[in-house]
């Protein structure tokens, strides 16, 4: 491995990030990695599948690194000279199976050329209907990735599948986090307590050794028909926050807020991607209030900012 260079005076951090690429809209690596640029980091970006558009827009060409060169162009990547210097690396869609152990290896390999980098494990997986991976995929995720990862950013139906369990409310997912090995888990899409709200929940293991935890329930209103990419902005966010602030309730208050805001914007303007170019002052500092509250406890705050009122239709 080359000798690690000394990073810039006053120089932002390195993240990698490894999701999917479109060559139109903004999910996967088009959202996390413009939103971390945008936060002043450094970005190394790795496609694991390349796609005209998001499939939600339609049926579309699907073309998947080969095998052998994706794993061969990450462990290339380890001889790098500023390598050492990654601060997090950020993993997301995976386009096959075998992407698993390479990015596994690649991490392996960075934590131990630098033990306080960071790994978020976006576990993009499934939805209320069902995996939309390849199960084997899936299985891949829950065995190589997660227990190598920092901080995991499942929704709802996806913990539920890592974890085969059955939740229904809040304190049953923090029960079954106590078994799996991430220290740090949001739950997005996780059981609101105010009326016309989303939640994110976000549980600490405060003390590994006799699985204590903490739990703070992050919520905002909810908006119906959110475009796609939320998940890999919120991770994004949240990650770019916490890197600078060491704040996990404040990264949390931040990231909620800026997609909150994104969404709300885009919706107002009836786009079907994500305007994160457009709006990208309003998860830079957003403004919409949130309601945090720790598991059992009142919310800190008690009203919502509401977004942008649609456009009117035309007649």
């Amino acid at each position: 491995m080359s000798q690690a260079r000394q990073p810039a005076k006053n120089q932002k951090p390195i993240i990698l990030v490894i999701s999917s690429h479109v060559y139109a809209g903004c999910v996967g690596n088009r959202a996390a990695a413009f939103a971390l640029e945008r936060m002043g980091y450094q970005v190394w970006e790795i496609p694991t599948i390349l796609l005209p558009w998001h499939p939600g827009h339609g049926p579309s060409t699907r073309t998947i690194p080969d095998d052998k060169n994706f794993a061969q162009s990450l462990q290339e990547l380890t001889t790098h000279a500023d390598f050492p210097n990654v601060a997090a690396v950020l993993s997301g869609y995976l386009g096959q199976t075998s992407q698993a152990k390479a990015i596994a290896d690649l991490v392996t390999a960075l934590k131990k050329a630098n033990p306080n980098t960071l790994y978020l494990c976006d576990p993009v997986m499934g939805e209320e209907k069902g995996l939309y991976i390849h199960q084997d995929t899936a299985s891949a995720i829950r065995d190589a990735l997660l227990p190598l990862s920092d901080i995991a950013t499942p929704n709802r139906f996806e913990f539920a599948w890592l974890t085969q369990s059955k939740p229904e409310r809040n304190e049953d997912m923090i029960e079954a986090s106590q078994t799996w090995p991430v220290p740090q888990t949001i739950i997005t899409s996780a059981f609101p307590m105010l009326r016309n709200a989303i939640g994110n929940l976000l549980i600490s293991k405060t003390d590994p050794s006799n699985d204590a935890t903490q739990a703070i329930l992050c919520e905002h209103q909810a908006l119906a028909n959110p475009p796609s990419g939320t998940g890999d902005l919120f991770s994004a966010l949240f990650l770019g926050h916490f890197l600078a602030t060491q704040n996990e309730e404040h990264s949390l208050k931040l990231a909620s807020s800026g997609v909150f805001e994104i969404v709300a914007r885009t919706l107002a303007i009836e786009s079907k991607d994500l305007q994160l170019v457009a709006f990208q002052d309003r998860f830079m500092a957003p403004m919409a209030m949130v309601n945090l509250r720790k598991i059992g406890s009142k919310p800190k705050l008690s009203a919502f900012r509401k977004g942008p009122k649609r456009a009117k239709k035309h007649e």
